[in-house]
């Protein structure tokens, strides 16, 4: 698995045995997909007892998206072609300025494609920044015109 994959997962808290299925789920999705895979996400949110939770995990390359969904406990994946097909988004923010994220900062972005399906992108904390940059990188620049 790349290097700054490694150290964004560890920047968000991630255990060294939730890296190891990572990179399961990372070596299966670089067999199947024929564009390099050049960005990963993990969907969180923070719970009512204030621990986080871990959800789905994408990853992007120039023509895909790919989510491993409820990834710490099921192998449920899926593909979908994401280039120029996106159609709309719809993002929920809270005490967060795009610049830089705190321990208060959320956000939940909803992208559609042309297909009818879409996807849902959810961020605490810090990691609000690194979803800032896969929805100037994978959705914005994804626009249909």
């Amino acid at each position: 698995m790349k290097e700054e994959f490694v150290i964004y997962i560890r920047s968000i808290g991630i255990t060294v045995i939730l890296q190891k299925r990572i990179e399961e789920i990372y070596e299966f999705y670089e067999k199947i997909c024929p564009d390099e895979i050049t960005d990963i996400f993990v969907t969180d949110y923070i719970k009512d007892d204030v621990s986080r939770e871990y959800e789905n995990l994408w990853f992007f390359s120039k023509k895909y998206c790919m989510e491993a969904k409820g990834f710490t406990v099921r192998d449920e994946f899926d593909m979908v072609p994401i280039r120029k097909r996106v159609v709309g988004w719809d993002m929920q923010k809270k005490d967060y300025d795009f610049k830089t994220a705190t321990s208060k900062s959320r956000i939940t972005l909803v992208f559609k494609l042309l297909e009818g399906v879409g996807g849902t992108l959810k961020a605490a904390s810090m990691n609000c920044d690194y979803l800032k940059d896969i929805f100037l990188k994978h959705i914005i620049q994804n626009l249909q015109e």
